[in-house]
């Protein structure tokens, strides 16, 4: 048989097609796959310090301060990249999710002090107490303090934090009625509080959250019938 050529126009068009699918590639590769080589700088001093603080409150003794919190490598993800601390591009701290480990210390009024914090994940632990007041001012977007031993009413200042987005607090020890105050929580998209010792009727503020997509309030102990203020709940998914 004879050998059939191959012309240069067709070995052209071949070249140009793997060099483009090599570039698409190269570009399409994660951010953090290219970003990971170059070292972050550390967080503000003044975060270090309030992270130390918080460790000391949480009773949490495995972040190791002499490694920079923001390189994704060390002891503050475990397993990365979100079971430690997180910082963006310019390294400040922006969410706090230990992994569940038994801390049995105190809510960290030291988180105040982390004004860029948007996620805080404390769940499955044995902290007790409420919820510090220093909180109030936070921008916080998730707080998940489910299943550890806070106690007390649930502090009204809490509807201060309108960039709230998700809170969970169920399977703790609150009690007392649902703050009037949760009607300015105009962001909320789900509220658990199920599984505390709430009692009272629903406020009818509630009607306020109307971007509610999910309500958990089963195994507490409230009082009379369910508001209309449900109907105000066009999105609601869940109840």
């Amino acid at each position: 048989m004879g050998r059939v050529a191959q012309c240069p126009s067709t070995m052209k068009i071949l070249f140009g097609y793997i060099i483009v699918t090599v570039l698409l590639v190269l570009i399409c590769m994660e951010p953090n796959q290219v970003e990971a080589q170059v070292e972050p700088p550390y967080p503000p001093r003044y975060e270090v310090k309030a992270l130390r603080e918080i460790a000391a409150e949480l009773g949490k003794k495995d972040w190791n301060f002499s490694e920079n919190p923001c390189n994704n490598k060390s002891s503050w993800f475990t397993p990365p990249p979100l079971h430690g601390s997180r910082a963006v591009n310019n390294s400040t701290v922006t969410a706090i999710a230990p992994s569940p480990m038994d801390l049995d210390g105190v809510l960290p009024r030291s988180l105040g002090k982390l004004s860029y914090i948007k996620t805080l994940q404390l769940y499955m632990n044995y902290l007790k107490g409420t919820i510090p007041h220093e909180w109030a001012a936070l921008k916080l977007e998730t707080g998940t303090l489910a299943m550890n031993r806070l106690s007390g009413p649930i502090p009204s200042y809490l509807g201060n934090i309108t960039t709230l987005k998700y809170l969970s607090i169920e399977n703790n020890l609150f009690s007392g009625t649902i703050p009037p105050e949760f009607g300015r929580l105009v962001n909320l998209e789900n509220l658990t509080l199920n599984a505390n010792y709430l009692t009272g009727k629903f406020p009818s503020s509630l009607a306020n959250l109307s971007n509610l997509k999910e309500l958990r309030i089963s195994s507490n102990n409230f009082t009379g019938k369910m508001p209309d203020i449900f109907r105000s709940w066009k999105q609601l998914e869940k109840l």
